[in-house]
């Protein structure tokens, strides 16, 4: 599976960056309609004002009685041709006019209206004094109106303009600042000695990397152990074999140079017992090698002791035989939920255990009993026993205790059950057997 890399500062400018533009083309918008609004609203009163002062002017001075049309002269301002007025008499005649004025009503509405024509889009106000003598119709060009609009969001824009793009440096620098604990953690990895696997302790971090930083100080405490125990164990097993090893050694140089062959033949047997205990070693070894990696169970699959107990008590039947042991098993139905290949490794562990420690002519037992919330194991032997202040040291890689000396073992049998009950939450113990004679191992799985 290939691995999607991606810029974390990308992917907070970007979003941040484009968040802010369109935010602010947003308000740019906006501003603008209501700039526009505001415009027209102001400019609407203003026409509505100029209105009512001509009505005022003209009920006072203009008379219908004069001959002709009053007209005003040219502009002397560059908005006052965007503005124009008519004053009309009672009877439809014209009075006064502004020069760029038509001759015609502008328009036929009272109050606030819209009209367009070839010279453009304009807005108009009539109104008619309270006898409706005089009227006075005034008229702006739209086209100002929107100039001047324009002119206002153009002032509101241009600083945007130029914030904007100071507003992104800002955003980029506080982006480089905020994510330079992560490069110098990244600097602190990678400078770090492959021997060195203490935890990581930056001067200063943010708080959002500290659940990272506590699970890489977690991966390094835990491959730290893993090395530990692998050189402990290394050097555990460079040490038990090198005793088998140099016995072979010998045992087959006496059988080289022995010219009896009674000497020579027990030399052999010597031989074949240590291959057979330094095959054992190995085994176990390989075993205890698998196990110590492997993180506890959380999902296993359902397994029947009963015929896990059933299948190794079977293959372990040929060895009580020979020792003249009984071996019984007394099994109820049971399952628990882990790897079927390590429990039958603890099952042949603990039966193995006991029929090697068991003297010729003895018994060993396994039951398996089942409650509603645990399921426990339990083998027992009429062997030597181990005495109760040597319990916890049994426990312990290549221990093995005086009474069993004079057997063949490697001292790893309750280690490898202890690590495999480790995996499956199960508890481990050890009690006199009943009777007070021999040793009851226990596994209890909840």
């Amino acid at each position: 599976m290939n691995t999607v890399w991606f810029s974390l500062r990308r992917r907070l400018l970007l979003p941040i960056l484009g968040g802010v533009t369109a935010l602010w083309l947003a308000m740019m918008v906006l501003s603008y309609l209501d700039a526009h609004h505001e415009i027209d609203e102001l400019l609407d009163a203003q026409l509505a004002h100029i209105a009512q002062t001509l009505l005022a002017l003209a009920s006072h001075e203009v008379h219908e009685g004069d001959e002709g049309i009053a007209e005003l002269g040219d502009a002397v301002d560059k908005h006052q041709h965007t503005l124009r007025f008519q004053v009309w008499g009672s009877e439809g005649k014209l009075l006064l006019r502004t020069a760029n004025a038509p001759k015609t009503p502008l328009t036929t509405l009272e109050g606030f209206s819209d009209a367009s024509n070839q010279e453009g889009q304009w807005r108009i106000f009539s109104l008619w004094d309270k006898d409706r003598s005089v009227q006075v119709q005034v008229g702006e060009d739209m086209e100002d109106r929107d100039e001047l609009t324009v002119q206002i969001a153009w002032k509101l824009l241009l600083p945007g303009l130029f914030g904007l793009p100071l507003l992104g440096g800002w955003v980029w620098l506080a982006t480089r600042r905020g994510l330079a604990p992560l490069d110098a953690l990244a600097a602190q990895i990678n400078n770090r000695d492959p021997a060195h696997l203490d935890s990581l302790v930056p001067v200063s971090a943010p708080t959002e990397i500290k659940p990272m930083l506590q699970a890489l100080n977690g991966l390094f405490a835990r491959v730290k152990q893993t090395l530990s125990n692998e050189r402990r164990f290394t050097a555990d097993a460079a040490h038990e074999l090198r005793t088998p090893l140099a016995a072979l050694a010998a045992q087959a140089q006496v059988a080289q140079r022995s010219g009896d062959d009674a000497e020579r033949q027990h030399a052999l047997e010597q031989v074949r017992v240590g291959v057979e205990r330094a095959s054992h070693l190995v085994s176990q070894l390989l075993t205890l090698a698998r196990l110590d990696p492997q993180q506890p169970l959380s999902d296993g699959q359902p397994v029947q002791l009963k015929s896990l107990a059933e299948e190794v008590c079977a293959v372990h039947g040929a060895a009580a035989l020979d020792k003249q042991i009984t071996l019984e098993l007394d099994a109820v139905a049971a399952a628990v939920r882990g790897n079927a290949t390590m429990l039958q490794i603890l099952l042949r562990n603990l039966i193995d255990n006991a029929i090697r420690y068991t003297p010729r002519g003895g018994h060993v037992r396994v039951r398996l009993s089942a409650t509603a919330s645990s399921v426990e194991l339990r083998v027992s032997d009429s062997g030597p026993g181990i005495p109760a202040a040597e319990r916890d040291a049994v426990f312990q890689r290549f221990h093995r205790g005086a009474a069993g000396q004079d057997q063949v073992g490697s001292g790893l049998g309750l280690s490898i059950v202890q690590r495999i009950a480790e995996l499956h939450g199960a508890r481990i113990a050890l009690n006199d057997a009943e009777g007070g004679c021999g040793l009851e191992v226990s596994v209890t799985f909840c």
